[in-house]
């Protein structure tokens, strides 16, 4: 896990050292989250919206493929989720901030004067910055124990609830007259951050509707 992080990390910075040779961009747009747990024969999914911001860099390798690496920033919310973690009754309010490095190849073809439409895929390593829930009822949690309305807590400080998401994704966008982006893609995360000892599975899936302005 450690080697796949450190090279897609590395690919990402020998690329934007290229930027004399890019086209970079800002963009920011709506985010729609799914965690999705899995314990059992018992799937527990909760969506989380929010936006995201950032930036990156088309770089042409040849012809009509270019490879564009980037960093964002996204925060993702939800009020009083329901069976949060597949506890019943229990709610909760959700915050979650992550940074995210992806390394989108895509390849372009112009529909007319001044309109290139893009396919794109490829990887993005995703770290989890902040993890907050606040608990909206009481009730009582499995290996946690009785939780009470109004108590905040922030998931990382639980060891058994990884930061880091290697996510695979793709999408479709449309350049105008080399100034305007509009794009939507989805990615699916590879990882299973639940890391402790029960028979639990814990994957995050998001989609994604941008606009952005190119330079």
């Amino acid at each position: 896990m450690k080697k796949i992080i450190t090279t897609l990390f590395a690919a990402s910075m020998m690329l934007l050292g290229t930027v004399a040779f890019a086209q970079p961009s800002i963009g920011v747009g709506f985010a729609n989250s799914t965690d999705k747990w899995k314990s059992g024969n018992t799937t527990t999914t909760n969506n989380l919206s929010g936006f995201y911001v950032g930036g990156n860099y088309n770089i042409n390798l040849a012809g009509a493929l270019n490879v564009a690496p980037g960093i964002y920033y996204s925060l993702l919310t939800k009020s009083d989720a329901d069976s949060y973690a597949g506890v019943a009754d229990l709610k909760v309010d959700v915050t979650e901030h992550y940074i995210s490095v992806p390394v989108m190849f895509n390849a372009g073809l112009a529909f007319a004067d001044g309109i290139v439409g893009r396919i794109y895929a490829g990887p993005t390593l995703a770290y989890g910055l902040a993890s907050n829930l606040k608990y909206t009822t009481s009730a009582t949690i499995p290996v946690i124990g009785t939780v009470s309305k109004g108590d905040k807590v922030n998931n990382y400080d639980d060891s058994d609830y990884s930061r880091f998401d290697i996510m695979l994704g793709g999408g479709v966008a449309v350049d105008f007259f080399d100034m305007v982006r509009f794009n939507i893609g989805y990615d699916y995360g590879l990882v299973n951050r639940y890391s402790g000892d029960d028979d639990v599975t814990r994957h995050r899936s998001q989609l994604s509707v941008g606009v952005a302005y190119l330079f």
